[in-house]
């Protein structure tokens, strides 16, 4: 009996792989729109992330975000200054569940990298999250802490669990 569950165990799994692999596929994979919807196909990396930048809009399985504007964050409160030789950076998005079911962003899945290396998030009250019903809209910044002498910072989001594409938001 314990042979025959065992068997049993494993084809469900096999399935459960199986469904997930044949339910992935090239459509789910983001795009990046600039200007008046024209998809740039030179967005996309040798490793299959795409770069958006100021004024694309990246199109995922279930979201449609608008990168509106990046900059340095100077607004911060007296209580939580950056540290010494830092300055803190954000971008600004616009996000739109375009899926039939709720669709979740929030600052807390995206990451930053000055000249390749981690750096920590800040929060400020407008960053953007929220779960949102088909057809609805939020928008808000992220926030980053960097070295005020880096020379290339880059904001990761990932598009695609399975496959591990990002979208990689590039700061100016």
């Amino acid at each position: 009996m314990k042979k025959i569950l065992s068997v049993l165990m494993a084809i469900l799994v096999l399935a459960t792989f199986a469904l997930f692999a044949v339910g992935s596929s090239d459509d789910d994979s983001a795009t990046v729109s600039q200007g008046e919807g024209t998809t740039a196909n030179d967005t996309a990396t040798s490793n299959g992330n795409v770069t958006v930048k100021v004024g694309d809009v990246l199109k995922t399985s279930n979201l449609e975000i608008t990168y509106n504007e990046c900059g340095e964050h100077k607004g911060y409160s007296q209580y939580s200054p950056p540290k010494d030789g830092y300055k803190y950076i954000y971008i600004d998005l616009a996000a739109k569940n375009i899926a039939d079911s709720d669709a979740y962003i929030s600052y807390f899945e995206f990451n930053c990298y000055a000249d390749d290396v981690a750096m920590e998030s800040h929060y400020e009250d407008d960053g953007i999250s929220a779960t949102l019903s088909a057809g609805r809209s939020t928008s808000g910044k992220v926030y980053f802490e960097v070295p005020k002498d880096a020379e290339k910072i880059e904001i990761e989001y990932e598009t695609d669990f399975w496959d591990n594409q990002k979208a990689i938001f590039v700061v100016e």
